[in-house]
């Protein structure tokens, strides 16, 4: 390990050549059209656990946009895209959620190309401050997706050396059991987190992260509400009620290969820190990442 916990990527030396990010990067992928309903691609990011979707041409295949977690927490109650369903949509939200993808996309999309090196694509991550980089060809059609995750657990044997207190972040966001769905997603937009802890009594209860509000949108039940328009009084459900209660959680003191070795195998994108059973901070799969140079 180097300085400030950083992973030199000089261990990992590899050729430039097509198969090194596709190696790395999940392929196929999954694109939809501009002109896919917004809750069609919910669903499919519900079933797929995706946290981003790529928007492609359905004749050329060529990339025209990206559609995250966060675009739809934002769009359905979070932040400033609901306002479009405020007051362009009558606050219908079975309008809004029939309405096209290329509403709430992004169109400026930061890609790679097939033929990068990993370290191309960890310095272009880094510097966009992106989660996640779809992979094209010469012909800007998707082949695959990058992402932090991939990255982290690539170099998970090799993260160690450094503590958990050293990576985490200590000034955590927190939700309390009483705290709805609607008030999590505003405050994930407004503070940029993808996950809050809920805590009682200074304990982790709970977390919800931007995926359990994709499966909770992409769910049977909330089609019915949103159908007849009363998703506000769905959105004030307790959003403990479709958190994740299951917390793995790790000590400050613990080294970080431990850390990554535990979102690996449990398929988490953050442990709560905890010190004495209470909450101390977080370790996320951004931190991994931004340890490796």
């Amino acid at each position: 390990m180097k300085e400030k916990g950083s992973l030199s990527l000089k261990v990992h030396p590899s050729k430039k050549r097509e198969s090194e990010i596709l190696h790395v990067a999940k392929s196929p992928v999954i694109t939809v059209a501009s002109t896919t309903p917004i809750y069609d691609a919910i669903q499919t990011m519900s079933k797929e656990g995706f946290r981003r979707i790529p928007i492609s041409n359905p004749g050329t295949k060529a990339l025209e946009g990206i559609m995250t977690a966060t675009d739809i927490i934002d769009y359905l109650g979070g932040g400033k895209k609901f306002e479009i369903i405020r007051r362009r949509l009558g606050g219908n939200f079975f309008k809004a959620i029939n309405e096209p993808v290329k509403l709430i996309m992004n169109k400026k999309v930061v890609s790679i190309g097939t033929s990068a090196k990993i370290s191309e694509a960890i310095e272009l991550m880094k510097k966009k401050n992106l989660g996640g980089l779809p992979v094209v060809d010469q012909e800007n059609r998707v082949r695959a997706i990058i992402t932090e995750r991939d990255i982290a657990r690539l170099f998970a044997n090799r993260l160690s050396g450094t503590k958990v207190s050293q990576l985490m972040s200590e000034n955590v966001v927190t939700a309390l059991p009483t705290t709805t769905i609607f008030e999590a997603e505003k405050t994930m937009i407004a503070q940029g987190f993808r996950r809050l802890p809920i805590i009682s009594d200074g304990k982790v209860v709970g977390i919800i992260t931007s995926m359990d509000v994709i499966r909770f949108f992409g769910s049977g039940k909330v089609f019915k509400y949103l159908k007849s328009g009363t998703i506000l009084q769905v959105l004030n459900t307790s959003a403990l009620e479709i958190a994740t209660k299951e917390v793995s959680t790790i000590e400050p003191d613990e080294d970080i290969g431990q850390a990554a070795k535990m979102m690996r195998e449990k398929n988490f994108g953050a442990l709560p820190v905890v010190k004495n059973g209470k909450l101390a901070g977080m370790i996320t799969e951004r931190d991994l990442f931004k340890a490796i140079e």
